[in-house]
């Protein structure tokens, strides 16, 4: 299986309603199976964990080369979501991939939802 690529929902003049929306995507498990979005930094990155358990969300953080070529590695950033919790994200630019976008891996079938202001 392969990323899904999603796109952000717009917070219009009146607001989002975050209780009733319909515009949640449910992430595949897997390492390289989650989400794929283009990076603005207006965005907000809500996770919500139905999925009745506690989830782990890695955050895939791209190593720069100045740092590769001394045989050095970032670690991806990792969150731990309780069942039952929604939790929101900034997108820093350090979570840019080299074609622009963001990628995100759960280990439980969390539900993902981007919003641009």
């Amino acid at each position: 299986m392969a990323r899904t690529a999603i796109v952000a929902e717009a917070i219009t003049d009146t607001g989002f309603n975050l209780t009733d929306t319909n515009k949640f995507t449910t992430l595949a498990t897997g390492s390289g199976n989650g989400v794929e979005f283009p990076q603005d930094q207006s965005q907000r990155i809500v996770l919500k964990n139905a999925a009745g358990s506690t989830a782990t969300v890695t955050v895939k953080i791209p190593t720069p080369a100045q740092y590769s070529s001394l045989s050095l590695a970032l670690p991806d950033m990792t969150l731990t979501i309780d069942n039952g919790k929604t939790f929101i994200l900034e997108p820093h630019p350090q979570f840019r991939q080299s074609d622009g976008n963001v990628y995100i891996d759960c280990d439980k079938a969390i539900d993902i939802l981007v919003l641009a202001s």
